[in-house]
């Protein structure tokens, strides 16, 4: 399923401000892509994740789906929430089921899954996002912690396979496992044809998962492109108000204190592990200058 926006802007009727929440934005997303979106708070990401999913209308512009402009028909509309799972910012405020098994299932039910299946399909979207059937089925979802909650919310978009998945901060009050489980999930559905679009703040996410990344400011689309080129080619704090992951300041001080050397950084890393694996074949001087870098920036960090 391919979406492309045209000249699409949004103005709420009774906001704030008279500004438009979106304005002028045209981007296309293609079939099993993965996309980040990004930017300050209030750049209006939410109001396009909406509009893709169906729940807004733009108030200009146009939304097609695979070439065809979006009707408005409630038909229409249904049929694209089906195929494009909007995961909201704090999906466990919205369980209500009493079992995960129950929870996880409603959609399905809702959808016309057949009932031979679900019971399957339970199981495979728990497992897509790394959590134990065995061990959660039978348990009542609000008591579990805050991150198996939210995954649970995840697995009960995934029960009907979604052509597309929206994700609104998926990691938001996550610990490092259940993260890893999102990125695992995002990973796996690459491979399956399946789109991502992940809306985040958690920029280390952003860089280690997504191919590429669109920067939304005031409304309006800043950046989109390799998610390397906006993170290695870019001040992104000077020109998109954006925070630098601690990766990204790291390579910068490598790359400044061994410009001239064969043993200049590459271009980008992606991850803290492929950074570390790269340092680890060093010579042995050069690691420990390497290691002293570091220690002055994490020192420097504290301090602040």
């Amino acid at each position: 399923m391919d979406f492309h926006l045209e000249s699409v802007s949004y103005q709420y009727a009774h906001g704030a401000s008279n500004l438009p929440a979106l304005s002028d934005i045209s981007l296309k997303l293609e079939t099993g892509e993965c996309a980040a979106l990004i930017g300050p708070s209030g750049a209006g990401k939410t109001t396009m994740a909406q509009i893709l999913n169906g729940l807004l209308q733009p108030t200009s512009g146009s939304l097609k789906i695979n070439g065809n402009s979006l009707q408005p028909k409630a038909a229409a509309q249904k049929l694209l929430r089906r195929q494009v799972g909007l995961v909201f910012q704090f999906p466990e405020h919205q369980i209500f089921e009493s079992t995960v098994a129950e929870e996880v299932a409603y959609a399905a039910h809702q959808w016309g899954i057949d009932e031979s299946k679900i019971d399957l399909w339970v199981e495979y979207a728990l497992q897509a996002v790394g959590l134990d059937p065995d061990r959660l089925l039978r348990r009542n979802p609000l008591k579990l912690s805050g991150g198996e909650a939210r995954l649970v919310s995840i697995a009960s978009l995934l029960v009907v396979d979604p052509e597309w998945l929206i994700l609104d901060e998926p990691t938001l009050g996550l610990d490092f496992a259940h993260s890893e489980n999102v990125v695992a999930l995002i990973q796996g559905r690459k491979g399956r044809l399946r789109g991502t679009f992940l809306i985040t703040h958690d920029l280390n996410l952003a860089l280690g998962a997504c191919p590429r990344t669109i920067v939304l400011k005031a409304g309006k689309i800043a950046f989109d492109g390799p998610t390397e080129d906006l993170f290695f080619k870019h001040d992104i704090a000077a020109e998109f108000d954006l925070i630098e992951p601690p990766l990204v300041r790291y390579w910068k001080l490598l790359q400044e204190a061994f410009s001239s050397s064969i043993n200049r950084p590459p271009d980008y890393f992606r991850t803290g592990p492929d950074l570390c694996r790269w340092v680890e074949h060093q010579p042995h001087n050069l690691r420990e200058q390497m290691s002293s870098i570091l220690k002055q920036q994490l020192d420097h960090s504290i301090s602040q």
